[in-house]
């Protein structure tokens, strides 16, 4: 993902989501943040990310495969495509196949835990990489 996340951190409309720090500039007086303002900002976001993964994965996966096995993993897909509406093109399709993916690596494993890293990791590098492209505008 990190050629994908570094081409996208050159294209206007990544730029204009990421990092997600901007919307919190735009509502406060405050627009110059320290490296703690930062810091407590990006862990929130991140712990954001728990909750989505309980929901998708967790719930609509884990919860469901009793019933409906892997047919589980499709609507979990298409649902969590469409959290990303409103968010740069690339990013909306590829979360219908990372849904995918993710999807199936919580049903082989019953575990959140290794999509809950791939999701952090991923959210963390398009913040870094909204960050860096910004200074380069």
């Amino acid at each position: 993902m990190l050629p994908l996340i570094g081409i996208a951190s050159t294209q206007p409309n990544f730029l204009d989501i990421y990092p997600k720090l901007k919307i919190i500039g735009a509502i406060s007086s405050e627009t110059d943040f320290s490296w703690w303002h930062k810091l407590l900002f990006e862990l929130s976001y991140g712990s954001d990310f728990i909750t989505t993964e309980l929901f998708f994965r967790g719930f609509l996966i884990l919860a469901f495969i009793k019933w409906t096995g892997k047919d589980a993993i499709l609507p979990m897909a298409v649902f969590y495509c469409t959290i990303h509406f409103g968010k740069p093109l690339g990013e909306c399709i590829s979360s219908y196949f990372g849904g995918l993916l993710l999807g199936i690596i919580v049903y082989n494993t019953r575990s959140i835990v290794g999509g809950l890293l791939v999701h952090l990791g991923i959210a963390w590098m398009m913040e870094l990489g909204g960050y860096i492209g910004n200074l380069y505008k």
